[in-house]
This record gives C-alpha cells, sequence and structure tokens, in this order.
C-alpha cells in the first residue's frame, strides 16, 4: 500500500537554530542503559525493550494500545512499544513543538524529503549516524534500498531508516474491453498513447450511442504529468546542466510535455475542468464508467469496485512502460513515505541504538513482512497450500486492522513476505509495478535529493504554485511561450534563484555527486 504524505516544515532560521539548540541542551527521561538489554543478544532471550515512538495516525482514529498488529509486532522483536500517534493534519506542529521542547522520544518519524532544519541537526551530530551499523543488521540493510538511502544521505552519512515506497510511482491505467471493443492494444509509445485517448472520446466505446466519454481522465495537479515529462525526456524535479543543478522545469521536455496536454486540451480529448477536479471525483467518473484512460500510480486500477459491480464486463488494466525518447524511462519516485530517526538526545549509548536497530531489523523479517502485507493468520489471512488466502470477512478486517500500520510502521517492501492469492486488480497493479522496476535503467533520478535548501523548504509552496499555475494556464491557452518565461522568471525572482545556490554549493562539495 502507499501513501501520498509530505511533511511541510515551514521553518525560520530562527527556529532552525532553536531546532539545534533544543536537541543539544535538553534532556528526557527514559529507560536508563541499565535497565536495557545491551548489543545484540537474541530478542527471546531478554526482557520487552522499552522504545517511545512518535509515529503519524493515518486514519482519524488512532490506533488503540491493544492494537492486534502493535501486539504482534511486539512479541516479534520482543519490545514494548509506547508510541505516541499524532493525526496527519497537527503532525508537523507536533514534531516541531516536542523538537523545541527538547522532549524528544526515541523513535521519531520525520517528513519526506528531510526538512533542512533536521539535516543542520544531524550534521551537528544529534541524531545517531547508522550507516556504519547497517552490516551487523542484514535484514534491515536488505530492507533499505540503496538508491533511496544514498538519495536520503546527509553529508554522506545515513540517519534515517526510510518506510519503504515502490519506485514506480507513475503509469497508465486503461478499460481493456474498450480497447477491444475497438480493436486497439494497450499503448506502448506516446503516439499510440495520443490514438487511444481520441478513440475512448471519439468512437463511442460504451456502445451507448452518445458521445459522453472522457478520452483522457485528469486531475488538478496534473497526476500523470511526470509520466509525460519522463517519456519526453524529461528531468525528475532537478537536472544536471554544464555541471550544475538546474530545475527541470526550465528544460524543452518540459514544454513538450505541456504541449501534448495542450493538444488534448484544445481537441477536447482531456476532461475540460481538470484544473480543478479531485480526486475523488476521478474515482467516481471511472465508477461510473465515463473514461477509459487515466494516468498516475498504478494502484488505482484497484480502486474501481464500483464499476465492476455496475458492469460485470467491464475490464481494467495497467502498465509503467512506455517507450519515449529516450527509451523507457520514469522518473523515479522518492522510494520513501517518512523515516525514522535516533535522537542521540534520548538514546545515550550505542547498546540502547543497537537494541532500537535489532527492532527493525526483525521487522525487516519474512516473520516481520508477513505481519504487515498479510496481517495475524486465522484473523486477517488463512494458509491453504503453503499460500495466504482471504475471506470477504478476513478482507475487511484486514483493511480496518493492519493497513494503516503497514503505512505507519514498515520499513521494508514486503518483498519477502509468503507468496498468497491476492485480489484480480491488486495483482495486477503489483504485477506492473514489478515489471517496470526490473527494466534496466529505466529510473530517471532526482540529482539533488540529497541536498537540502533552507530557501526552498520555506518557500516551497510559494514556488511550486508559481510553476503548476504557470503550466495549467499554457495548457489551457491561457498564455503561450513568452508568459511561461515570465513565469520562469517570477520563479528565480521569488526565491528560485537562493534555492539553486544553495543547492549548487552542497552539489559541488558533493564528491560523490552524479
Amino acid at each position: 500500500m502507499s501513501i501520498q504524505w509530505k511533511s511541510k516544515y515551514l521553518l525560520s532560521l530562527a527556529g532552525s537554530i532553536l531546532v539545534t539548540a533544543a536537541l543539544a541542551g535538553c534532556s528526557s527521561p527514559g529507560p536508563s542503559a541499565s535497565d536495557r538489554p545491551q548489543g545484540n543478544t537474541p530478542a527471546s532471550e531478554e526482557k520487552p525493550f522499552v522504545i517511545t515512538m512518535m509515529n503519524l495516525s493515518v486514519l482519524s482514529e488512532p490506533p488503540k494500545e491493544n492494537d492486534p498488529i502493535i501486539t504482534a509486532v511486539e512479541k516479534l522483536t520482543n519490545t514494548d512499544l509506547q508510541i505516541q500517534w499524532v493525526p496527519n493534519g497537527t503532525y508537523d506542529e507536533k514534531v516541531n513543538a516536542t523538537i523545541a521542547s527538547g522532549q524528544l522520544p526515541m523513535v521519531l518519524l520525520v517528513g519526506s524529503p528531510t526538512p533542512s532544519h533536521i539535516k543542520s541537526a544531524m550534521k551537528s551530530d544529534q541524531f545517531w549516524e547508522i550507516g556504519a551499523y547497517l552490516k551487523d543488521y542484514p535484514d534491515l540493510e536488505k530492507a533499505l534500498n540503496p538508491e533511496v538511502l544514498k538519495s536520503t544521505m546527509v553529508g554522506g552519512k545515513a540517519y534515517t531508516i526510510n518506510r519503504a515506497r515502490s519506485l514506480v510511482g507513475d503509469g497508465m491505467i486503461y478499460r481493456t474491453d474498450w480497447l477491444n471493443k475497438l480493436g486497439l492494444k494497450p499503448p506502448a509509445t506516446l503516439d499510440e498513447m495520443y490514438e487511444v485517448i481520441k478513440a475512448f472520446a471519439t468512437q463511442d466505446p460504451d456502445g451507448n450511442g452518445k458521445a459522453d466519454t472522457i478520452g483522457l481522465a485528469e486531475e488538478k495537479g496534473l497526476r500523470g504529468f511526470k509520466f509525460i515529462l519522463a517519456a519526453m525526456g524529461g528531468g525528475n524535479v532537478w537536472e544536471v546542466k554544464d555541471n550544475k543543478i538546474v530545475p527541470a522545469h526550465e528544460s524543452q521536455a518540459y514544454i513538450d510535455a505541456m504541449d501534448w496536454y495542450k493538444r488534448l486540451y484544445q481537441e477536447k480529448l482531456i476532461n475540460q475542468d481538470f484544473a480543478i477536479t479531485e480526486r475523488v471525483q476521478n474515482i467516481d467518473n471511472g465508477n461510473k464508467g465515463l473514461f477509459g484512460f487515466r494516468l498516475g500510480d498504478n494502484d488505482f486500477v484497484a480502486r474501481h469496485t464500483e464499476l465492476f459491480k455496475l458492469n460485470p464486463s467491464a475490464e481494467m488494466d495497467t502498465s509503467s512502460i512506455l517507450e519515449g525518447v529516450n527509451g523507457k524511462k520514469l522518473l523515479m519516485d522518492a522510494g520513501v513515505s517518512g523515516s525514522f530517526v535516533i535522537p542521540k538526545q534520548t538514546v545515550k549509548t550505542e547498546a540502547d541504538l543497537r537494541r532500537i536497530l535489532q527492532y527493525f531489523d526483525k521487522l525487516s523479517t519474512k516473520e516481520g513482512q508477513n505481519i504487515f502485507e498479510w496481517g495475524i493468520e486465522g484473523v486477517h489471512y488463512s494458509v491453504a497450500d503453503g499460500k495466504a488466502t482471504r475471506t470477504p470477512e478476513q478482507a475487511t478486517k484486514y483493511a480496518a486492522e493492519v493497513i494503516q500500520m503497514q503505512q505507519a510502521m514498515q520499513v521494508a517492501d514486503g518483498s519477502l513476505a509468503m507468496e498468497g492469492t491476492l485480489d484480480k486488480y491488486t495483482a495486477k497493479f503489483k504485477a506492473a509495478k514489478k515489471e517496470a522496476a526490473a527494466i534496466p535503467d529505466i529510473f530517471v533520478v532526482n540529482p539533488a535529493a540529497a541536498y537540502s535548501s533552507a530557501t526552498y523548504d520555506q518557500k516551497r509552496t510559494q514556488l511550486d504554485k508559481i510553476i503548476n499555475d504557470a503550466r495549467i494556464k499554457y495548457i489551457m491557452g491561457e498564455i503561450d511561450g513568452k508568459g511561461w518565461q515570465q513565469a520562469l522568471d517570477s520563479w528565480m525572482q521569488s526565491g528560485g534563484d537562493k534555492v539553486l545556490e544553495e543547492l549548487n554549493k552542497e552539489y559541488q562539495a558533493d564528491p560523490n555527486k552524479q
């Protein structure tokens, strides 16, 4: 399961100084080292090790203390987890207030990308660097994707235990029954995609005799833009040009991607209200059979359960493979949705650090991954012929009790979990992601992912809005190339020039830069 959660830490320089002071000068009570198990002793031979943690509650109702998944995790890891669950809407504020107060837990979840003030604290030795220890925790080391780990390093050192997400975040979702009716195949190129979208909009694929179908269903934020940008040869947020970090939105490929969308808009092959369409509306329109093609995360192929109830003959499929100007390319997703960090203020000894790493190592084993992928045997799944399977009742309990824990606590990608029988469309999107990820050199990485800019942290919302608003206006024909250039100039004048200065300072100082 994947969720889209990105924390926005809009702290001033003064706030950053306060953070460092709080981390360095304040102390929070916790179990003393003498009361805790030492080193790497097997969990079964120890008394439960207390771990205090602050974590994000994905659902409006936070988990209860006797939550069955937390209980299973505690049993597996021989820990006593004392978790403070904070609602999504107030998590950023709570993290900042907790840091400022100095009352830090032993394990703290921070957002992605790691905010600059947290990075500054890492450089000031306020968090444990874990890279040197990973060799002693092989299951955890295997769970941490090396590309993602590299992109989240600070000063060439690893401080974060990342909650894993697929590197494949973009793809095509389409009605295969419509393709079959119109004698078409799943698109393999941009030109073929255009032809499919045009046919879906103009050739009455639902057979009701009305011109009421949408070719491409989009939503505000242009969920599929990254997929098209990759096919056009574009960069992943940033690019390296003439040995400097530059914005991807300055490239010709970015204009080409906008022109592709502009053509669809002018020919009315895309919903004309895409700029104000919410995601939930798109899902609803898909369930009503109003469109046959969309772009975005592959897992949305499993979000249209109502469609199959209303129209049992409907079929959908998904793929992330498209031949673009540079071959098969995808902008690599972050591969992480928040990270766990370990403050030295609270975790004072290496022995305690090792016990926390042992906890995460145990979560990364096959047994740990089974808990998050399947739940508890007999409750959330059963085993038949060595494979997991779920009844409808078990699936309901899984959705209610396991998914939030998977999203909140799992650091592995679930690949070691036991095999099982998945529902048809979950199997489809998992297979599509796996197939794309297996293609050599498919990912276009973000070359500045490991660098920080305090200005960008402070002005990200404003700067992104300048580009996103201008992109919409360009696609809708409200501005031309000259207007687009004016938006780029405004981005620079509004702080973008300072962002580039800060990123390039770190880039030039990085001996491992790409």
